[in-house]
Parts: C-alpha cells; sequence; structure tokens
C-alpha cells in the first residue's frame, strides 16, 4: 500500500468519459473567511513567492531608480488683505473662496507657472531636465531641421519645417519638471505647499522657491491685465453708451417737434401734476363704485323687498338687524329706525307666543312694525341714490382729467410714444453715468493705489540634509504588500478553478445529503479492512461509526440490508471504506456482513480481501444456493467476501449485474446476512451503477477531499436518479487531519481529547 492513500494501487485505472448531460447546477457552494484562510495555509507558497517577488522588484527599484533630495516651499494665499479693503471700499477686486483656493493647485503646477521659471533659470540646458548633450555636447534635437532638409533635398520632396528646438528643449523640461513637483494642500485650507524632487540638494531648494515666486508673480500679472482689459473694456462701453444717448435725446427732440409737444420743464411739471389728480380721480371712483355695489344686489333690487315679512320676523326673534346692516350702512336716522324695529319685532314676537297672531293687539304692533319697516327701505333708497351720484360725479371727474392729460400729451398713441422715448433717453443717461464712475475707480485703483497681492511666500525651501526615503521605503513596502496580495488571490483563485471539496458543508450545499468527513490514514502493512479494528478509538473508526448510525437509522424506517458503495471516479476510496464499514459492523453488533465485489473490470476488493480465490460472483450467479461455499472468509475480522474471480475483463458485465440471476443471489444473501456491503464501478466510468441500482437499499458516496470536482458529483447524482433518491449519506474521503482540526476549532468543537490514533 501507499504510504499516503485509502486504496491499494493496482496498474489498471479506467478512462473517464465525458457525457453531455442535461442536468448541471450552476450553484458553486459559498466560500467563507475560514474557507480562505484553509486555503492559504494549504496554499502558503503563493503568497511566500509573491512576497519574494514583491521584495525583488522593490530592490531592483532601489538599485536602478536614484534617491533625490527634497525641498519644500510653502504659499500662503491671503484673503485677509483683499477682504478688508473691499470691505472698506479701497478696492473692488473679489475674494478667494474655498474652492477657488482649490484650484490655485492646478495653476501652481500649470504652464503658465513652470515655463516663466524654466526660462528665468535657463533649465533648457540643465542635462538633469533635458538629457545629455550628444554629438560633441550638442543635442539631437539641434540637428533635427538639418536632417530635415537633408532629406528634402535629397528625395526632392518639400517638407514642413521642423519646430524650434529650443522649443522642443522647453516642453521636454516641462514635462520633467512637472513630474518632480508635487503641490498639495496644508492643514490650514489656503496655505500651500510646493516640493520639488532633485539629485542637486540645492538645485531642489532653488526650483521651489523659483515657482512659487513665479506663482506670485504670475498671479499679480494676471490681475493687473484682467485690471488693464476692464478698463479698455469700459473706455469702450462710455463711448457706445454716449453714442447711444445722444441719439435717444435727438430721437426725442423730434418727436417733440413733430407732434407739436411742450419741451419745457413746466410742461412736463403739469403733465406729472395731471396724472397725479387723474390716479386720484381713478380712487374716488372705484370707492364711490364699491359702496354703490353694496347698497344694491346682483340684479340691482333692494335686498328688503327680495328677503320677505317672514325672513324679517325671524330675524328680529334671533335678535339681529335689518337687512339693511348687511351693507353698513350707517347714519343717525337709519340706527334709530333700526332700533326702534327691533323693539317693536320683539314685543309683536312676545305678545303672539301667548296670545297668538289673530290678537287686536298683535295685529296692531305688526302694523306697526311694517311701517318701520317701509321707513327703513325708503331710507336705505335715500342713502343708494346719494351713492349713485356720488359714483357719478366721480367718473365725469375721472372722465375730464383723463381728457386733459390725453390733450396734454397730444393723444393716447403720441403720449405713449413719448414716454416710451423719454424713458429710453433716461435710462441711457444713468447707465452712461454709472459706467463712468466704474472707469473713473478703475483708473484710479490703477494709477494711484498699491497692487494687492493675494498670494505669497511664508517659507523658503532650504537644501535637504538628506534624501527623501519615504517614497523608497513606500515603494518598497507597497511592493510587499503587493506581492503578498497577489500571491494570495492566487492562492484562492487557484482553489476556485479547481471547484474541489474541501469541507462538509460545501458537498452539503451541492448535494443536498448528510456529508461525513473520513480522514486521510497513515498505511500499514495490516489488511486492509483492519484499520477499524486496530485503532478503535481514531477519527477515522468514528466517523465510520457515524455512516453506520446513518445507515441504521434508514434501515430502522425501510428495512434496508443491501448497501452499495460507489464513486465518481475510481481511486477515490470507496474500496478502504466499504472493508473498514463491513468490519466495523461486525466488531460492533456481531451483525452478519458479506462484502460483494462487483467491479468486473478492476477487482480491486478481490485482489486485496480474497487475493487466492478461485471462484467467486460469476459462480454465484449462475448457482445462487452455492453462495455459502464460495464466500471467503477473513480470520480475524470474521468479514464474509464473495470476490470477483475473472481472467479478463468481462465485456457484458453490467447486463449481469441487471439480470434476474443478481436479483436471486441477493435474495438468498438477504436470508443469511444482516448487512450486504457491495462496492460498485464507478459512476462515470462505466454504466455498471445504472443496472444495479434497482436492486441496492442504500447508496453511500464518496468523494475524495480536494480532488473530485463539483460538477462530475452533479453529473454523477444526475445520471442515475435511483442513487440521488436512496442516498445514505456522502463520505468526503482522505481529508487533511489539519484542515479537520481547523474546521472545528472554527465551529467551537473541541473533541480532540476522543480520538487516539
Amino acid at each position: 500500500m501507499d504510504a499516503r492513500t485509502n486504496e491499494l494501487p493496482l496498474e489498471a485505472e479506467y478512462e473517464y468519459s465525458d457525457v453531455n448531460h442535461s442536468q448541471r447546477s450552476s450553484a458553486r457552494p459559498s466560500i467563507g473567511a475560514t474557507d480562505i484562510l484553509e486555503t492559504l495555509r494549504r496554499s502558503w507558497r503563493f503568497p511566500l513567492y509573491g512576497f519574494l517577488i514583491g521584495l525583488a522588484l522593490a530592490a531592483v527599484y532601489f538599485v536602478t531608480v536614484p534617491n533625490p533630495y527634497k525641498s519644500s516651499a510653502r504659499v500662503l494665499v491671503d484673503r485677509s488683505m483683499s477682504r478688508y479693503l473691499q470691505n472698506n471700499k479701497i478696492v473692488d477686486q473679489p475674494t478667494f473662496d474655498e474652492a477657488e483656493v482649490g484650484s490655485q493647485q492646478y495653476v501652481m503646477s500649470s504652464d503658465s507657472v513652470i515655463v516663466p521659471m524654466i526660462r528665468s533659470l535657463g533649465l533648457t540646458r540643465d542635462s538633469e531636465f533635458v538629457g545629455q548633450p550628444k554629438m560633441g555636447g550638442a543635442r539631437i534635437s539641434d540637428y533635427l531641421g538639418d536632417i530635415k532638409k537633408a532629406v528634402a533635398g535629397l528625395f526632392g520632396v518639400r517638407v514642413a519645417p521642423v519646430d524650434d528646438p529650443e522649443a522642443a528643449l522647453e516642453r521636454t523640461a516641462v514635462e520633467a519638471i512637472s513630474k518632480r513637483l508635487t503641490v498639495t494642500r496644508e492643514d490650514i485650507a489656503n496655505v500651500i505647499n510646493v516640493a520639488f524632487e532633485s539629485e542637486d540638494r540645492a538645485k531642489a531648494a532653488k526650483i521651489a522657491n523659483a515657482i512659487a515666486e513665479s506663482y506670485v508673480a504670475t498671479t499679480m500679472s494676471a490681475k493687473l491685465t484682467s485690471t488693464k482689459v476692464a478698463s479698455q473694456w469700459l473706455q469702450d462701453r462710455l463711448v457706445e453708451l454716449k453714442k447711444q444717448a445722444a441719439d435717444a435725446d435727438l430721437a426725442l427732440q423730434d418727436f417733440r417737434a413733430a407732434n407739436n409737444l411742450k419741451t419745457a420743464a413746466g410742461g412736463q411739471e403739469q403733465r406729472a401734476n395731471l396724472e397725479t389728480q387723474l390716479a386720484n380721480a381713478q380712487i374716488a371712483a372705484a370707492e364711490a363704485k364699491s359702496r354703490l355695489d353694496r347698497i344694491r344686489l346682483r340684479n340691482g333690487e333692494d335686498i328688503t323687498t327680495q328677503m320677505g315679512t317672514d325672513a324679517l320676523n325671524n330675524n328680529a326673534k334671533a335678535g339681529l338687524t335689518s337687512p339693511g346692516e348687511l351693507f353698513s350702512l350707517t347714519n343717525n336716522e337709519l340706527i334709530r329706525l333700526r332700533g326702534q324695529y327691533r323693539d317693536v319685532s320683539a314685543r309683536a314676537a312676545d305678545i303672539e307666543s301667548h296670545v297668538g297672531d289673530k290678537h287686536p293687539i298683535a295685529v296692531k304692533i305688526r302694523r306697526q312694525a311694517d311701517s318701520l319697516r317701509e321707513a327703513i327701505q325708503a331710507e336705505e333708497k335715500r342713502i343708494a341714490d346719494s351713492y349713485a351720484n356720488e359714483y357719478q360725479v366721480a367718473k365725469a371727474r375721472e372722465t375730464e382729467i383723463a381728457a386733459t392729460v390725453s390733450n396734454l400729451a397730444g393723444g393716447t398713441k403720441a403720449g405713449s410714444e413719448l414716454r416710451e422715448l423719454e424713458s429710453s433717453a433716461e435710462a441711457l443717461h444713468k447707465l452712461y453715468d454709472s459706467t463712468l464712475q466704474k472707469y473713473k475707480e478703475i483708473n484710479t485703483i490703477e494709477t494711484e493705489t498699491m497692487p494687492v497681492q493675494s498670494a505669497r511666500v511664508i517659507t523658503r525651501a532650504v537644501p535637504a540634509l538628506s534624501k527623501n526615503s519615504k517614497k523608497g521605503w513606500a515603494v518598497l513596502a507597497g511592493s510587499m504588500m503587493l506581492g503578498l496580495f497577489l500571491g494570495a488571490g492566487a492562492a484562492v483563485g487557484k482553489e476556485w478553478v479547481a471547484d474541489v471539496f474541501r469541507t462538509p458543508k460545501a458537498v452539503e450545499q451541492v448535494t443536498g445529503t448528510k456529508c461525513v468527513v473520513l480522514p486521510l490514514v497513515e498505511a500499514k502493512s495490516t489488511p486492509m479492512e483492519e484499520l477499524v479494528l486496530d485503532a478503535p478509538y481514531s477519527r477515522f473508526t468514528e466517523a465510520l461509526r457515524n455512516v453506520k448510525a446513518q445507515i441504521d437509522t434508514n434501515r430502522g424506517v425501510h428495512g434496508a440490508k443491501v448497501i452499495g458503495i460507489v464513486s465518481s471516479l475510481p481511486k477515490e476510496g470507496k474500496t478502504t471504506v466499504g472493508a473498514n464499514l463491513a468490519a466495523l459492523m461486525i466488531a460492533a453488533s456481531g451483525a452478519r456482513t458479506l462484502v460483494i465485489d462487483s467491479d468486473f473490470h478492476v477487482r480491486r476488493l478481490s485482489a486485496a480481501l480474497a487475493p487466492d480465490a478461485r471462484e467467486g460472483l460469476l459462480e454465484a450467479l449462475e448457482n445462487p444456493t452455492r453462495l455459502p461455499w464460495l464466500v471467503s472468509r477473513r480470520q480475524r475480522s470474521g468479514l464474509h467476501v464473495l470476490p470477483c474471480v475473472a481472467p479478463a475483463r468481462i465485456p457484458n458485465s453490467a447486463e449481469l449485474l441487471g439480470s434476474p440471476m443478481m436479483a436471486q443471489l441477493l435474495s438468498v444473501a438477504r436470508k443469511s446476512y444482516d448487512y450486504i456491503i457491495i462496492e460498485i464501478a464507478p459512476v462515470m466510468s462505466v454504466v455498471d451503477v445504472k443496472m444495479i441500482e434497482r436492486f441496492v437499499d442504500q447508496f453511500v458516496f464518496v468523494v475524495e477531499w480536494g480532488e473530485t470536482k463539483r460538477d462530475l458529483v452533479l453529473d454523477a447524482l444526475a445520471e442515475a436518479d435511483i442513487i440521488r433518491d436512496r442516498l445514505a449519506c456522502v463520505i468526503l474521503n482522505k481529508a487533511d487531519p489539519v484542515a479537520i482540526q481547523k474546521i472545528e476549532s472554527y465551529k467551537g468543537i473541541k473533541s480532540g481529547d476522543y480520538y487516539q490514533s
């Protein structure tokens, strides 16, 4: 036997038949943190190799890339001075807000700042930024124009002129400096840090200071330029507005002359007074109209007539006033009449309640109330007539003043046009005056007041005392961590692509059946079935007891005796599982147990348990009554084995296993044995299991830990429907003992003291 296997080595192997199957699950088992850690434990070489590769790359970086000096200058974007001058009306310049301060980082690293600095320091001739000179001190770019001219003369082709070599050098220097320049904002929002890296410590400080100073100068120059542009625009605008105002005045004068309208200031004042009187007359007419509408009904009739006597009596009984009160008409006479009417109505109501409305006194008082009501109606009519007269007078006054204003303006249409022309001319004059005032303020700021700086250098860069090592250490740490993570990712990815089973939970998720884990055991010189006898308290034996308990549970319910041991592929350990499960059944309860080797192709179980047998399954199929004489008996375990003895492979093995002779043989065996364990050829290799499955009561499916793929198990179960329906449990065989302990430790199971090797 091999040193690390649960199977006996044989030269014969099955060839897996690649068959398309209709039923295939797309769901993968879920992978948790414990599975990832276990994967990394098994594939620890991947993270280690990734870590070492990252370390090597970092070392190459340290050797090949020089470690430069780094110097920093700080620039303050000062908002306080501009805000003070603006609040005190000294200047009218906007201040930077938070978003604009952030945008200054990009301004500071732009070409508008870097290019002037390059020209002032002459960096286009610095080899650190534009490369080493070629061809005897001159650069290749200096000869680029001559080369193109030579090519044009040789082929007679006219080419475009070469770009200025100095401009090309300047562009190269800008790109090199931009890569070494770092502009960041400090903890204080309006402080910007300018850092530059160079192989020369003095040069790094010099360039950092030059960039900061160039930014300050560029900002001030931009302000002065914008002021000049604004001044010129205002000057042009003044000329335009002056011309427009003159044209508006001329058009107004021409219109007045054409319509014979007054042009003096007195005429304008007279028209303004008339317009005020017209507005007052319109207000008076509206008020008189409102009063008149309140005294009239919607149809122009008096409300007293429509309400009737009964309504008035009801109002009187309820203590309400006469209908005239609905219009809020108040004078002394009307108030007196209303009071009398309320009193008389109340008396009439009281008398009628005692003597009835036919009594002479009640009739007399009611007539008196009617007289008072007629008097109230007459008074209200008189007031309504007076309101109507007032409205007519106010309306006539309004019409008269409106006619006067219209005549003064020369007609409605002419007056409207005149007002439009006057308004347009007045607006143009006001706009011209405001623009002129703004132009004078800008010229005053430009010529008389000091320039307001919005940025200044608060810390100048000094030469660094040591090289910048932070970047190197960051590269080292990043490379090692990246390599470590890539290695770990490769390990997890390899496990995911492999798609094999390593935990019972994964098996149960895919198959929906209870899974029992069998650890990998060291092969010994003892017979195969005696592993459970040599180590009755081992984890291996305890796991098989779990399988037996599951079989016994189903047996108690269904009376199952025949148990089939199957697997997807060969060499997954079903022979060892079947032999030791049978030996455990005998040792545990003394049950009579028979093991049948039905694999006509390899006959592995027969070679291990009955190597000297000359007769077996074939003879038992021909004459089932000879079963007791064809069985081989193991000495120590007491196991009965029906071997499969044949000189060569049998082509009709599947037909034999599914024949009535097999049914008769199992019927005879059921009478003599408590358990009948049949080892069956792999499901995905041959079709034997499809023929014999109907004679089997329960199946135990063996899956090899870390080797059997998920798709193979699903295909095997899809191939044999009866196996899936009669599956007692799945055995995850040859599991790594350390992995089992990790799983139990994660679940909080501490059962190590119960197992002995």
